[in-house]
């Protein structure tokens, strides 16, 4: 009962001890028992997955003293989204289009340095900064900077224009910017690492598709739009996640199975997605396609009643699958382009 009133009294004080707690004990375990703590810990969930990430092997695996560690920070996504959903909560802020399209230039921050480092851009120590997870760290950090930014402006001089999605944007679009302009002059012939070539061709050909069946869905949608059941798919942040995912399967399956005869040679790594694609190529695409129609009936149609008071969290869990789909789609579609 007292440690529960010295909580309430002092909260900040309390988190403080916890969190300095946490770390003596870290600490003396890794000093104490480095095999259990480094080798069984820190290294197979934290630093392992950096070190397999920028081995760059197409098992990606790496090991340390016996101890395997793979690639893959899903449960950060989630960890963190619940985190940003407890602050735009606190914030007041509204989850919707307009909020996911100001995180857009976040959301490309990701892949397109991580190809970058593909290059051999990055030297070290910088390149582990723009490895998982401590590109997800960075990517976090300068969201919710400028989300807070834009918050206290937007409060501050209350102008129509002066948004917390303006704020969030232009922020974004400002730190993306030198990342962009040197994957176009990589592309324009200016490379300053191995490549098998520039496949700009590729780009064009899997944009091309996902952009007209995106069209066929919203027009599909537009044409039924009085069916309740139809015209969600219309709805911008749907039609989001179905192209992040559809750029993921159609890079995969035209990388890997080269069905334009184009000379490419990717490989899989996920079994799961690999299987799929030896079954048959276009497979892969087609399930993913399937499951974000799913997901969205889910959503919006089947608990619709339940879920229209959290929309907020809705809009939110939609935007990380949308990350889900997009962010690895966009680096291996990067990847085939500029040949790395």
């Amino acid at each position: 009962m007292k440690i529960l009133d010295v909580y309430r009294k002092n909260k900040t004080i309390f988190l403080l001890y916890i969190i300095l707690i946490i770390i003596v004990v870290v600490i003396v375990g890794v000093l104490l028992l480095p095999s259990v703590f480094y080798d069984q810990w820190i290294w197979k969930y934290y630093w392992g997955p950096v070190v397999a990430d920028a081995a760059n092997s197409p098992s990606g695996v790496a090991f340390h003293n016996g101890v395997e560690a793979k690639e893959g920070y899903g449960i950060i996504l989630v960890i963190a989204l619940y985190f940003i959903y407890k602050l735009l909560k606190k914030l007041n802020i509204i989850v919707d289009w307009r909020f996911a399209l100001s995180l857009m230039p976040y959301i490309l921050f990701g892949p397109v340095t991580r190809v970058l480092e593909d290059t051999g851009y990055f030297g070290e120590p910088f390149v582990y900064w723009f490895i998982s997870p401590l590109l997800y760290f960075q990517v976090a950090a300068y969201t919710l900077s400028f989300l807070v930014l834009g918050y206290f402006l937007e409060k501050k001089f209350q102008k129509p224009r002066l948004t917390v999605n303006f704020i969030l944007f232009m922020g974004g679009l400002i730190l993306l910017a030198p990342f962009l302009f040197l994957i176009i002059s990589w592309v324009a012939g200016n490379q300053w690492g191995a490549t098998i070539g520039s496949r700009p061709e590729v780009f064009f050909i899997v944009i091309g598709i996902v952009s007209l069946i995106a069209v066929l869905v919203y027009l599909f949608a537009f044409i039924f739009k009085n069916n309740e059941k139809i015209v969600v798919y219309k709805n911008p942040l749907n039609l989001a996640m179905i192209i992040g995912h559809l750029i993921d399967g159609f890079t995969s399956y035209i990388s890997i199975k080269d069905p334009f005869n184009m000379g490419l040679m990717y490989s899989e790594k996920h079994p799961a997605s690999n299987a799929l694609l030896e079954i048959w190529g276009p497979l892969f695409p087609i399930i993913k396609f399937v499951l974000i129609i799913i997901v969205i009936y889910v959503f919006d149609i089947l608990f619709k009643e339940e879920l229209k008071n959290n929309l907020r969290l809705v809009n939110l869990l939609k935007i990380g699958i949308l990350i889900l789909g997009f962010s690895p789609g966009l680096r291996d579609l990067l990847r085939v382009t500029m040949g790395v």
